[in-house]
């Protein structure tokens, strides 16, 4: 890997950390301006920068991004929790490129599908803002006068598409159609679950029947079924069907971590309206037909109503024409201004066909009012509308809005949309102005503008067939004509700006040049304000440097500490004082010389806890909308620092100990007004330093622990006795959490009831010398509080003597050394112990622990030595021979066989080149 991609990876995270904390902020602040701005400039610096390599799937990504955030920037885009969700996924995405990166030296063409389709998604989340914005600007000022009010609320329908809604039953669709009806949207949802999926953990077939809105689902098979002798039940072939009355948002955040498996279309309510039945049920009556119609133009429509009931109740309810009439008297029901829909229906009843909706909604889309059935009639009666000159007036205005839009710069590939869309609108004009035939020409314009990336095509074409002239004439005394022309040339003031210049400055036009200046000076990736600020104050190491620093200074304090034994033996084996003397003086400026060195190299390796707390804004903002809990996080003491070690080491227990306060200690909104307590919780994490040792605090105001159902949980799992169950104290049973394979969780998901827990968190807190303690109130909450040593490069020991041989004991174990008279050790239950200022204190022979054969010896007095050490939350005495001074070492853990001996910690070098072993107090018992 060069040193150049080396950089950029490094550069990369600290971007992508960047962008999440930013993104984070913005949901509490989405109006916030310089943080939206400051957001834009990581994105587009960090697309820049990988386009220096030959990433196509990290830039197309980024790309996308950094289009949406300049959309959002210029307030063409309004930001949502939609649009951050986008954005994070993306982001992630762009950190599994460069974990990808990191390790393989490259990435796999297995990624490309994934990043097109999250390009997509966020171009789509753009192109939809926009569009929304430009519709519902244009249809503001030319809906009153040439929209009907069916019309008006009628929803467009997409791209046809071909649904098996048929296969739906009726009423469940009837029952969709008043939903939709009653404004809520319509989806068709296909699941395609992985195959691999039982693997992953999933349940498609829970999934699915849990998606939200869900009016009907079906399942058909992915292929045809094999044999079943061949058949490998762990490979899923199911795709599930579903129409859904849920919101866009609400899919997407139930689906969001399998996105590619799920294909989402809107559903327009007409077309659920699909008469089924036999069609051999008679001739239909003409009169009917023509009597419905004559009363629909008249205006009278509950006459319809009442000859569709009659007409039914002479009906066979499994004909054709029965459902078709119960269809209707429902479209009659819920939307009786619809006559266009109504006409239709009715004329189907002749030819027992069912309805083309789509045509009908996109024949009326563009006539925007003059296409619709009563128009028509108007227009073959040979009588003039009303509306004729309003209506040719706001033509003349879409007309002008399109020639304006036209005029835009295309500086982007998907800016080539604006050339289809103000084809289509013209092509719209021609068919409301009775000049069908020439649709053909402005298509075979729009596509020789899309084909060679220029407007200029299809503006020809528009100064051809419609004269600026006239167009403006017949505009002027249209009131909405302002109001279009306003709103087209809106873009054109957003990109003409000098901010959104200088965003979109380094872009390229899809011709490979500069849509500014063609001739410009180009500089690739950098503009002046992503340029590192001058004088640069920190400098990025590599952490091996840094590790092999500590190691040097380690052989350095072995080095110095050999110093004493030297001046030791030249003044006793030589005999020369002087020379001891001076070796004595060196020694200790030498000292303190590596004493600070030791101490700025410890320095070096210090982190702030910020790079641990990061993750968790993130984290619970994801696990409590998944819950549906509502949590609000505080994070304290960000600047304490601790060794880097112990900072990794802090990741992983405080994620665990997190997610499970989100689960197990968080009520439901609902649950907790019943309680009393505000609908949103508050978790907050602290950091402080106190003494030698950094100290994290996680609170929480949820239901706190029950040691009830603790003490109930842990003997239903074999955890405790009966005996122990009355014994154990409310605190006791709360310790119990850190059982292992204990959990409360009824349900195992991908958050808990695994028994893969607290006890995980305690061992991997105790690895790193620290410890870790729980209280807990029922009803008001839960403290954790972990205690961690601010480094473990250098550790404090203090040496004692046992059977002739030196040991090492880390002195954060270390309570006491006192000696205590052979008369006061007494036996109890076969166990040595005795009296420490109104304490009963074990004692215990560091010998026998060692499987040392020699008691331990006495002094002069008939007194024992005894270190009294530390043990969870109880205190024992070691029985040793003697007591010595305690120093600084530099412990090397066990490596090779040894490693498999728990009753060691690790061996340190002493000054007189003998080795000290350590012990592990905790290993010992």
């Amino acid at each position: 890997m060069s040193p150049l991609l080396e950089q950029f990876l490094s550069e990369a995270r600290d971007f992508l950390q960047g962008i999440g904390e930013k993104l984070m902020q913005l949901e509490n602040a989405p109006d916030d301006v310089e943080l939206m701005t400051e957001l834009f400039r990581f994105v587009h610096t960090l697309k820049g920068n990988s386009g220096l390599f030959d990433f196509p799937e990290m830039t197309r990504v980024l790309h996308a991004g950094e289009d949406l955030m300049d959309a959002v920037r210029n307030g063409r885009v309004a930001y949502s929790q939609q649009l951050a969700d986008r954005l994070l996924d993306a982001m992630d995405f762009v950190g599994m490129l460069c974990d990808e990166i990191e390790a393989e030296g490259s990435i796999g063409a297995a990624y490309a599908a994934d990043s097109a389709r999250l390009a997509e998604s966020l171009r789509q989340l753009m192109a939809s803002a926009e569009k929304a914005g430009a519709v519902s600007a244009i249809e503001e000022a030319a809906t009153p006068l040439v929209l009907t009010a069916a019309a008006a609320t009628a929803p467009l329908l997409a791209p046809k598409v071909e649904l098996p809604l048929a296969e739906i039953p009726e009423t469940a669709r009837m029952a969709a159609y008043r939903s939709a009806r009653a404004g809520n949207p319509l989806h068709w949802l296909s699941y395609s679950p992985a195959e691999e999926c039982f693997f992953n953990g999933d349940d498609p077939f829970f999934q699915a029947r849990q998606t939200p809105g869900v009016v009907w689902g079906g399942i058909v098979a992915r292929a045809p079924w094999p044999p079943l002798a061949a058949m490998d039940a762990y490979r899923c072939l199911l795709d599930f069907r579903l129409l859904t009355t849920a919101p866009r948002a609400e899919l997407d955040e139930y689906y969001r971590y399998m996105p590619e498996q799920i294909k989402l279309l809107p559903v327009s309510p007409l077309a659920l309206v699909l008469p089924q039945g036999d069609p051999n049920g008679g001739p239909v009556y003409e009169d009917l037909v023509v009597d419905a119609l004559r009363n629909l133009r008249g205006g009278d429509v509950s006459a319809v109503a009442r000859a569709a009931r009659a007409m039914l109740e002479l009906s066979n309810p499994d004909l054709w024409l029965s459902s078709a009439l119960r269809w209707l008297l429902l479209l009659i029901e819920c939307e009786p201004d619809n006559h266009p829909a109504l006409a239709a229906l009715i004329e189907s009843l002749r030819s027992l066909q069912p309805v083309d909706w789509y045509l009908l909604e996109q024949s009326a889309t563009p006539a925007v009012g003059a296409g619709t059935t009563a128009g028509a009639t108007e227009a073959a009666a040979g009588t003039a509308s009303p509306l004729a000159a309003e209506e040719a007036a706001a033509l003349a205005a879409i007309v002008a809005a399109q020639r304006a839009i036209l005029t835009l710069p295309l500086e982007a590939p998907w800016q080539l949309g604006r050339l289809r869309a103000a084809g289509a609108a013209l092509a719209g004009c021609l068919r409301a102005s009775g000049r069908g035939e020439a649709v053909h020409e402005v298509e075979t314009a729009t596509a020789q503008s899309l084909a060679c990336g220029s407007a200029q095509p299809l503006s020809d074409w528009l100064a051809h067939h419609f004269a600026p002239a006239a167009e403006s004439a017949a505009a002027a005394n249209h009131p909405s004509a302002s109001v279009v022309a306003t709103a087209a040339a809106r873009p054109v003031a957003t990109a003409s700006g000098g901010a959104n210049t200088a965003a979109d400055g380094d872009r390229e036009s899809s011709s490979g040049r500069r849509a500014d200046d063609a001739d410009s000076d180009v500089k690739f990736g950098r503009r002046a304000e992503d340029a590192a600020a001058a004088g640069v104050k920190s400098v990025k190491v590599d952490q091996a440097k840094i590790d092999r620093l500590m190691n040097l200074i380690g052989e350095i304090v072995v080095a110095k500490n050999a110093l004493p034994y030297l001046a030791g033996r030249a003044e006793t084996v030589f005999g020369v004082r002087e020379l001891a003397r001076e070796i004595k003086a060196q020694y200790a400026v030498i000292n303190r010389i590596a004493e600070e060195m030791q101490d700025g190299i410890m320095q070096i390796r210090m982190m702030p806890v910020s790079f641990v707390f990061q993750r968790f804004p993130r984290l619970v903002r994801d696990i409590s909308r998944k819950l549906g809990k509502e949590v609000n996080l505080v994070l304290e003491g960000e600047d304490t620092e601790a060794d880097k070690n112990i900072i990794e080491a802090l990741g992983d227990p405080l994620v665990h100990i997190v997610r499970n306060s989100l689960d197990h200690g968080f009520e439901l909104p609902e649950l907790r007004r019943a309680a009393g307590k505000p609908p949103a919780g508050t978790l907050t994490i602290r950091a402080t330093q106190e003494s030698d040792r950094v100290v994290i605090e996680i609170v929480d105001d949820g239901k706190g622990i029950d040691p009830a159902v603790i003490k109930r949980k842990a003997y239903e799992k074999g955890l405790i006795d009966e005996t122990a169950l009355e014994r154990i104290s409310d605190q006791e049973a709360v310790n119990l959490v850190f059982a292992a394979g204990f959990s409360t969780a009824e349900v195992v998901s991908d958050l808990s009831g695994r028994g893969v827990g607290m006890d995980v968190v305690r061992t991997a807190i105790e690895k790193v010398n620290g410890a870790i303690s729980l209280e807990s109130e029922k009803g008001k909450g839960t403290r954790l509080r972990l205690s961690l040593p601010l480094s473990m490069a250098v550790t404090n020991v203090m040496i004692v003597e046992s059977d002739a041989q030196i040991f090492g004991v880390p002195m954060d174990c270390v309570v006491e050394t006192v000696r205590v008279p052979r008369a006061d050790i007494r036996t109890i239950k076969k166990s040595l112990t005795t009296v420490l200022r109104g304490r009963i204190i074990p004692l215990k022979s560091t010998n026998a622990l060692l499987g040392l054969a020699a008691p331990p010896l006495a002094n002069a007095e008939d007194e024992l030595a005894v270190l009294v050490v530390r043990l969870g939350d109880e205190s024992v005495g070691l029985l040793v021979d003697d007591f010595r001074e305690t120093v600084d070492i530099i412990l090397k853990p066990m490596a090779g066989v040894l490693a498999g001996l728990p009753a060691y910690s690790g061996s340190a070098l002493m000054g007189d080149g003998s080795v000290l072993m350590v012990l592990n107090i905790k290993g010992l018992f």
